[in-house]
């Protein structure tokens, strides 16, 4: 489960942590959808791009101690970020589904 370790809400039930090369590569291209309570994690990411995505993302950047650096908020298909300086991961949702910031602080459970 991915938890704020501050309020202790769930912010998802289900998470897939992306450590190597092809889980990154293919990431949710192609996918349908997510259910609401999924987390996609692809670790060592500073950068992301949404081609071939059939829907909208919550997107997180997040340091080592897993602290919300930057939030794109419904990031539509087709686009790409820029580089986050310190990121170290990137966590993907269902856009729009839960309150995420920058600055909140995750925990694995």
């Amino acid at each position: 489960m991915l938890i704020d370790k501050n309020t202790g809400e769930v912010i998802a039930r289900r998470v897939f942590i992306a450590d190597r090369f092809w889980p990154k590569f293919w990431g949710l291209q192609f996918k349908k959808d997510i259910p609401e309570d999924y987390a996609f994690i692809i670790l060592n990411c500073n950068s992301i791009h949404t081609c071939f995505m059939r829907f909208d993302l919550d997107v997180v950047f997040v340091d080592r101690s897993f602290r919300a650096l930057k939030v794109y908020r419904g990031l539509k298909p087709f686009r790409v970020t820029p580089p986050v300086k310190g990121a170290y991961a990137v966590i993907e949702l269902k856009a729009r589904k839960r309150s995420v910031g920058t600055g909140q602080v995750f925990e694995l459970a």
